[in-house]
C-alpha cells in the first residue's frame, strides 16, 4: 500500500528514511571502531546493542514529521512544527541507559538551525502544545497515515507516547548533563556530538536535491548549500572508497 506522508514537499517520509538508512549502512563501517571506543565505558553496551541503537537513531530521527498537523503545514507559507523532540522521546523511552541518553540529545538539536535549542531540550512538552501536536488527552496527534506504515517504521510503542514522554525526557536529559563530575560530562559531549555528526551525515546525504539546500545566487556564500556540498563531498568519497 502506497503511504501518502512527507518528509519535505515533493518528497515522501519512507523515500527519506530508507534513503537515510541506505547511507548509514554504507558508512557505518568507517565510523564503528570510533563508536565502540568511545562508548565502552557504558556498561554493558555491547556491539550489537550499539549498532541497533544507531539504527534507530535513523530510522525514528524525523517522527515528528508523521503528526496531523506537520503533514497538514507541510509544503504551505505556515511554519512547520518541531518535529526533532518526538523522535527523541521515543528513542529515550525506548533505548537502553547509557545510550539513550546521547542519541536522544543527537536528535533532538539535530534542527538547532530551524528552532531554538531551549525549547526542544528545556520544555519540549510545551512546545508540543503551542505547536498543536498534541490532543486535549496530552496524547500525540498522528496523522491518520501512520496506520498504514509497516511496523519497522512506526512501531507499537511510538504510537503510545505522550506529552508525560516529553516532559519526562527533557528532565532525564537535564540530570544526565549536570548530574555528574566535569570529565564524565566531557565524556557524555563527545558521545552526543558523534551521534550528531552521525545522524546529520545520513539526513543531509539523503536530501541533497531539496530547494532549500541549492544555491541560491552567486552572492550566497554562507547559505545551508555550502554546508550540503561539503557533506555531499564526504559521503562520496566514503562511497568510492568503500566500493573500492
Amino acid at each position: 500500500m502506497s503511504v501518502q506522508l512527507y518528509s519535505a514537499p515533493g518528497e515522501y517520509y519512507l523515500t527519506h528514511v530508507r534513503r537515510c538508512n541506505e547511507i548509514f549502512d554504507l558508512i557505518i563501517d568507517n565510523f564503528f571502531i570510533t563508536i565502540t571506543r568511545i562508548f565502552k565505558s557504558n556498561d554493558n553496551m555491547d556491539q550489537k546493542t550499539l549498532k541497533d541503537s544507531f539504527i534507530k537513531m535513523i530510522l525514528f530521527h524525523d517522527l515528528g514529521k508523521l503528526t496531523k498537523r506537520w503533514q497538514e503545514m507541510c509544503g504551505t507559507e505556515k511554519k512547520l512544527p518541531s518535529h526533532s523532540t518526538l523522535g527523541a522521546a521515543c528513542l529515550y523511552k525506548t533505548l537502553p541507559e547509557g545510550i539513550k541518553e546521547p542519541i536522544s540529545f543527537a536528535v533532538a538539536i539535530h534542527h538547532t538551525d530551524r528552532g531554538l535549542l531551549g525549547d526542544n531540550i528545556e520544555r519540549p512538552d510545551v512546545q508540543a502544545i503551542l505547536d498543536g501536536i498534541v490532543k486535549n488527552n496530552g496524547s500525540i496527534d498522528w496523522h491518520n497515515e501512520v496506520m498504514n506504515l509497516d511496523n519497522q517504521y512506526f512501531p507499537k510503542n511510538v504510537r503510545d507516547i505522550d506529552i508525560t514522554d516529553l516532559k519526562e525526557m527533557a528532565r532525564g536529559l537535564r540530570i544526565w548533563a549536570k548530574g555528574c563530575g566535569l570529565l564524565e560530562q566531557h565524556q557524555m559531549r563527545i558521545q552526543a556530538s558523534f551521534a550528531h555528526h552521525i545522524l546529520k551525515l545520513c539526513d543531509i546525504s539523503a536530501a541533497t536535491e531539496r530547494k532549500e539546500y541549492q544555491k541560491k545566487d552567486d552572492q550566497d556564500y554562507y547559505g545551508g548549500w555550502l554546508m550540503v556540498e561539503n557533506i555531499k563531498k564526504y559521503f562520496e568519497n566514503i562511497r568510492k572508497r568503500t566500493v573500492l
